[in-house]
Order: C-alpha cells, then sequence, then structure tokens
C-alpha cells in the first residue's frame, strides 16, 4: 500500500485527459483494476485530509469501472515505482505532455537561465542565448551582439543587483510561453510581467514584456524583444560563437562543486556503483515532469535494473553529457526545498536512456542544494 501512490502518479494516472482516451480500450480485468487502484489513493488521500483529491480519485475510479464496489476491493501490496519502470510499464510517463507543451516548459526553463545570467551580470552567459541581432520591436530597430555587449556592460556597471532573484524582478506567475506564426521558423513568444523597474536604465524596460525565441542551427536563440513583431522581411545575424570569461564573481559561487558532482554522480553510474551514485541525490527527488517524487533507493532500484542489460565498458560521463553545455545558475525555483540556497544546472545529453530511465530526456535540469556538507540533486526536469 504504501507503494501505490508514487506508482499511480508514474503511470500518469493524474493525467486524466489522457487516461480518459486510453481506459476505453482497456480489457475488462484490467479496467477492474485500475478503478480499484484509482480508489485505493483517493482512500490515502482521504486520510491525509485532502478531500478534493480524495473526491476526484473516487470519481474517477467510478468513471472507469461504473460498476466498481468498493467492498469488494482486494488490498495487496503492489510494485514499487522503480520495479515498474523497469519492468517498462511506466512507459507513457515518460512522455506526459504533447511536443508543443515540453517546449514551452523548455523556453521558460530557458529564459529563467537568461535573466539568472543578467542578474550575475554575466553578458557573455546573456549573448550564449541570443541571436547575433536583437530586434527591438517597439524601437523599430535593431542591435547587434556587439552593441548589446556595449549597452549591458554600461548598465552593469552602475547597476546594483546584487542578492536580487528572478521571482524578484519578475512576476514569474505571470510568465506564459505560446506560439507564434512568422518567417523566422518555429517560434514562441515568452511574456511576462516585471516587478521592478529599469526603465530609466534599460530602453526596452517595459512592466509588460514580451521575447521571441526560434530555433537556430539545433539552438533556442532569443531574436527579438517589445510588443510587436519584426517586420516579415527581417531576419537576424547569426550569432557568433562566444567564449566565456571566467569572471570573478562566477568563480566565487559553487558552480564548479555543482557541476563536479553530477560529472561524479555520472561516472559512478557508469561504474555500476550504485551507492556512489545514488548519494548525489536528495532523500527525495522531485522528478518535474512526472508530477511524482522518488526516494533515493527507488533511484538506486531503477540504475539497479538499468545495469543488468547495460555494458558501459569505456564510457565515460562526458561521452553521456555534452560538458561543454553545462550551465550553472542560482534559482528560486522551490524556496521552500532548503534554508539555503538552491542552483540549477542545464545540460544537453548524448546518449538517449529514456526507455529505463524516467527522467531522462534530451535537455535535462537538475536542482541542487547542499545538504549535509555536499551538493545533492533534489529536482529533475
Amino acid at each position: 500500500m504504501k507503494k501505490l501512490l508514487p506508482l499511480l502518479v508514474l503511470l500518469v494516472f493524474v493525467a486524466t485527459g489522457l487516461w480518459a482516451q486510453f481506459y476505453t480500450t482497456l480489457p475488462r480485468e484490467e479496467r477492474k483494476t485500475l478503478a480499484e487502484a484509482y480508489y485505493l489513493v483517493g482512500q490515502q488521500y482521504e486520510q491525509k485530509g485532502e478531500n478534493q483529491k480524495a473526491r476526484d480519485f473516487k470519481d474517477m475510479a467510478r468513471n472507469i469501472d461504473p460498476g466498481l464496489d468498493p467492498a469488494n476491493i482486494q488490498l495487496q501490496d503492489l510494485p514499487s515505482a522503480a520495479a515498474l519502470i523497469l519492468e517498462g510499464k511506466a512507459k507513457l510517463a515518460a512522455v506526459p505532455r504533447t511536443r508543443a507543451e515540453a517546449t514551452q516548459e523548455l523556453l521558460k526553463s530557458k529564459f529563467l537561465r537568461w535573466v539568472s545570467a543578467f542578474l550575475s551580470k554575466d553578458t557573455a552567459g546573456m549573448l550564449e542565448l541570443m541571436e547575433g541581432s536583437v530586434y527591438f520591436g517597439d524601437l523599430g530597430s535593431e542591435l547587434t551582439q556587439s552593441q548589446i555587449e556595449s549597452e549591458l556592460n554600461g548598465f552593469f556597471s552602475s547597476a546594483d543587483l546584487s542578492g536580487l532573484a528572478p521571482s524578484e524582478v519578475y512576476d514569474l506567475g505571470s510568465l506564459n510561453v505560446t506560439p507564434v506564426t512568422g518567417p523566422w521558423g518555429e517560434t514562441y513568444a515568452i511574456q511576462v510581467r516585471a516587478k521592478m523597474d529599469f526603465s530609466g536604465q534599460v530602453i526596452f524596460w517595459t512592466q509588460a514584456q514580451k521575447y521571441l525565441m526560434h530555433q537556430s542551427k539545433g539552438n533556442w536563440l532569443l531574436f527579438a524583444i517589445g510588443q510587436k513583431l519584426p517586420p516579415a522581411s527581417w531576419n537576424p545575424k547569426a550569432a557568433p560563437r562566444v567564449t566565456r570569461p571566467a569572471t570573478a564573481e562566477l568563480e566565487a559561487g559553487p558552480y564548479t562543486e555543482i557541476e563536479d558532482a553530477l560529472l561524479a554522480c555520472l561516472d559512478a553510474f557508469l561504474d555500476k556503483d550504485v551507492n556512489t551514485a545514488a548519494r548525489y541525490f536528495a532523500d527525495e527527488v522531485r522528478i518535474i515532469r512526472l508530477d511524482t517524487t522518488l526516494t533515493r533507493e527507488e533511484i538506486a532500484q531503477t540504475f539497479m535494473g538499468y545495469f543488468e542489460g547495460a555494458d558501459f565498458s569505456g564510457v565515460s560521463g562526458s561521452d553521456v553529457v555534452d560538458a561543454g553545455s553545462i550551465f550553472v545558475s542560482p534559482s528560486d525555483r522551490f524556496p521552500a526545498q532548503s534554508s539555503g540556497e538552491e542552483y540549477l544546472l542545464t545540460v544537453k545529453t548524448r546518449l538517449d536512456l529514456s526507455d529505463t530511465i524516467p527522467f531522462w530526456t534530451r535537455f535535462q535540469d537538475y536542482y541542487f542544494a547542499e545538504e549535509m556538507g555536499g551538493w545533492k540533486i533534489f529536482a529533475i526536469f
């Protein structure tokens, strides 16, 4: 019973829109089992005092099986979330949203990374996420990267951004990503409301802000700012290759330690050293894409199951992820997670392990917090 809730969430049972279509094709006995599982989860929520969730799950149970009789439900131990993953029964959980929705979440992450670079006065970090020129629609003008760099450096020389978090500068609850039709390829608009006013120092700053990003040679890059779209005939200049300077401010943070922690975790994973790999995870880890939580032990079980059919001879951490794509920035997405600071590490992967590792995607976000003197992963997107 204690494994029932993570099992069902991993199977995306809470995504009722998806399963409303799926369960109608199930054989009668499987529908009965699914309905009983829903009902039992509702009971668990009821015992915890979460009455609305309890009603939702019990109502769904009766939708799946109108003839459900709670009195005849036989309680039984269910396999752990990790066991379900290894058996391939959680396959659907790896894709709980459409490609468009996943892209929207990715671009929110990109934007927050861009904002974090802004608050860190990291000009190079901002330029990495921008095209070679950017069109400022409300001003009706285009600035090249060199011009933007000059403007940013001038602003950073006098602005006091110390201690600011993205949520203090922007109302992150207003952050919204929507597709845009235009001649610039696959394009999305990122819209957000500003809390702070930098209009005296930043020419494009308004309370309601809009940023356009599109795919350029496999990367999502910002190419326009402002409510007005660029002219259809306009195209941004190609982004130059940027060499990131190691500024004193960046060196002062735990960026290297966090990057080292991820790579050490991967090295232990590839050495099939389960205990060492698991030590880089917090006691409970949020799997954001699946809207659930796995314990450190369940993650270790997932690793162990994967090892049974995998040969990592001669494979290193840099073969699994693109170490050059690793970017670490401060984060405030989970303010209740720890009394200390939290950081977001983003990385692009080289190998596809998504069939067995539920949180594996092409682009990954790892959230770190310090725990017992070391940096531990407590959430994954």
